[in-house]
C-alpha cells in the first residue's frame, strides 16, 4: 500500500540517481562474458544489478527466476511511485503490472493453466477454472480493470492502457505532449518487433536511445520517471535473458551427465 508522499523535485532527484546506476554496454559485455550461471550471478551481484538477483542461486529453474524478477519489478515500481506526489502515485504504480500482462493474457484461453502459472503469486490465485471464472476472481483485486481482456473482449495491453489513462493526474500541455511522444515511441517499437523480430537486439538498442533522449527532454516532469522505468525494463529483459539461457544450459548439462 502506498502511504508515503513526496514532491516532484525529490522524486526526480532519486530517479536521476537510480538512472545513473544503469549498466552501460561495456558493463553488460563484461557480465555476459560469464558463461556459467553461478559466475554470471556472482558478477551481477558485484554490479548495480545486485538487488535484482539477491535472492537467486544457480539451483533456481527458469520459472522461479522469472517469478523473482517480476516480484522485484513490482516492488521497485511501487516504491518509486511513493516518492512522487500523491496524485501521480496510482498512475505510476499501475506500471508494476506490466510484466504480468502476457501471463494474464493466457487466462483468456479455455485450457487449464499450467502448473508454473498456478505457482505465480499474482496470477495463480485467479488462474483456476475457465475465463469467466477467472474474470470473476479478479473482482476485488487490483487487477480488476483487466477483466475485459480475460473475457476476450479486448487485448490485454489495451485493457491495461485504458485504465492507465484514467489514472493520469491533470497536467499541463507540455507533459501531455511528452506522454504522447512516449506512447508513440513504444507503439512504434512494438510494430517494428512484429515486422522484424529477427533484429530484436538492434530494435531494443534503438528504443533505449529514444527513451534516453526523452528522459532528458522530460526533465522536471513525471514522464522522466516513466522513461526511467522503460529503460530499466529493457535492462531487466536483458538480465532475464542472460539468466534464463544459462539456467536452461545448466539443466541440459545435468540431464546429459
Amino acid at each position: 500500500m502506498m502511504v508515503a508522499e513526496g514532491n516532484l523535485d525529490y522524486a526526480l532527484a532519486r530517479v536521476h540517481a537510480r538512472h545513473g546506476q544503469l549498466l552501460d554496454e561495456a558493463a553488460w559485455l563484461r557480465l555476459e562474458a560469464n558463461r556459467d550461471l553461478g559466475q554470471y550471478l556472482d558478477s551481477a551481484r558485484a554490479s548495480p544489478l545486485a538487488e535484482w538477483v539477491a535472492s537467486l542461486d544457480p539451483t533456481r529453474d527458469v520459472h522461479a527466476i522469472e517469478r523473482t524478477l517480476r516480484t522485484e519489478w513490482r516492488q521497485y515500481v511501487e516504491s518509486v511511485a511513493t516518492w512522487h506526489p500523491r496524485e501521480c502515485q496510482p498512475w505510476l504504480a499501475w506500471c508494476a503490472w506490466l510484466p504480468f500482462l502476457s501471463l494474464l493474457a493466457r487466462l483468456s484461453r479455455p485450457e487449464p493453466a499450467p502448473a508454473w502459472l498456478l505457482a505465480d503469486p499474482v496470477c495463480g490465485p485467479v488462474a483456476p477454472g475457465n475465463p469467466a471464472e477467472r474474470a470473476a476472481a479478479l473482482q476485488g483485486t487490483p487487477l480488476a480493470p483487466l477483466e475485459p481482456a480475460i473475457l476476450g473482449r479486448v487485448p490485454m495491453s489495451s485493457a491495461w492502457l485504458a485504465h492507465w489513462l484514467t489514472l493520469a493526474a491533470r497536467s499541463d500541455v507540455q507533459t501531455q505532449q511528452l506522454v504522447s511522444r512516449l506512447l508513440q515511441t513504444i507503439n512504434t517499437h512494438a510494430e517494428r518487433l512484429l515486422s522484424n523480430a529477427a533484429d530484436t537486439p538492434t530494435l531494443r538498442r534503438r528504443l533505449a536511445d529514444q527513451l534516453t533522449r526523452l528522459f532528458r527532454a522530460s526533465d522536471g516532469t513525471a514522464v522522466a520517471t516513466l522513461c526511467h522505468l522503460g529503460l530499466l525494463a529493457l535492462d531487466l529483459e536483458r538480465l532475464r535473458g542472460g539468466l534464463v539461457r544459462r539456467s536452461v544450459f545448466a539443466a541440459r548439462v545435468q540431464q546429459a551427465a
